[in-house]
């Protein structure tokens, strides 16, 4: 009876139900999604809570380092604090066996193999299945074998991909003929042991010979019909070599830190490693290219 006389006040006082509200999804949240060749894959989306909905956002795609997993890359990082920020969707895909078939470089990782360039084309679609993508800001980023993986899908997976970023990797495939000209930085400390800078047979042979960092870079910039590079030597440590004035306005830059090693660069790695804020390098980088 008191529910009642409750709900006949509420009715001649001309009160109604409140209006639905919008349901924004949690800020990080882990995937799953079955691929093509019938495999479980699964990545973690941080979807900041600072978007605005309204606006197509850049997609960044993470990759992590062969053994290691893109949980772990979260902390290596730190791209949720900047992406909060900037305002942009962070995925972090994992590797078959913590490792990417990004070519002959990896363990466990050569082709043939899983199709991680289609698993990341499907990451990229079940983000966009959720969130409001900028298909024209869909950007990757790696590290190690991840880096070489990302250098892989610049090369097949151009059409869906502006720029990537390489943070001690290398391109390794013998034919890469992408379908339009994809925006490049890579990272490279010179006394790398892994990927060593001048190329060749890594220390211990953990992985199979590398061409060396300039060359890969020379590559690129030649693919995308850049001209002739210019130098700049900000400190006694970092040297940046940029290629502009690319095709349909791409560019290529390598930042060499002189005897620096296999690591992800940030501030508090020591003067040599912390020589650079890679994350905010990355981010400067790509969010200033055109779209695609």
């Amino acid at each position: 009876m008191l529910v009642a006389l409750l709900l006949a006040g509420l009715a001649a006082c001309g009160g109604s139900a409140p209006a639905p509200t919008t349901v924004i999804p949690p800020a990080v949240r882990q995937q799953q999604l079955t691929t093509a060749d019938g495999l479980s894959r699964s990545y973690r989306l941080f979807a900041p809570v600072t978007l605005d909905r309204d606006v197509p956002a850049p997609l960044m795609l993470v990759l992590h380092g062969v053994g290691n997993t893109g949980e772990q890359m979260v902390g290596v990082t730190m791209f949720d604090r900047l992406a909060a920020q900037e305002k942009f969707l962070v995925a972090y895909p994992d590797g078959v066996n913590r490792t990417w078939n990004a070519g002959y470089c990896c363990p466990n990782g050569g082709l043939p193999g899983p199709d991680d360039v289609a698993f990341l084309g499907d990451v990229i679609d079940d983000v966009s299945a959720t969130e409001r993508v900028d298909p024209a800001r869909v950007f990757a980023v790696g590290f190690s074998g991840g880096a070489i993986m990302v250098h892989r899908l610049g090369c097949d997976l151009a059409g869906r991909i502006t720029g990537v970023a390489s943070v001690a990797g290398a391109m390794i495939l013998d034919d890469c003929q992408p379908s339009e000209p994809v925006s490049v930085i890579e990272f490279h400390g010179t006394a790398d042991e892994l990927v060593p800078y001048e190329g060749g047979a890594t220390a211990g042979g953990a992985t199979a010979p590398s061409p060396p960092t300039r060359d890969v870079m020379q590559r690129w910039a030649d693919l995308n019909a850049c001209p002739a590079p210019s130098t700049t030597e900000p400190d006694g440590v970092v040297t940046i070599t940029s290629w502009t004035g690319c095709a349909q306005g791409s560019s290529v830059r390598l930042v060499t830190i002189d005897g620096a090693g296999h690591t992800w660069f940030a501030p508090g790695f020591g003067p040599i490693n912390g020589a650079v804020d890679t994350t905010q390098a990355v981010w400067d980088f790509l969010r200033a290219l055109p779209a695609s």
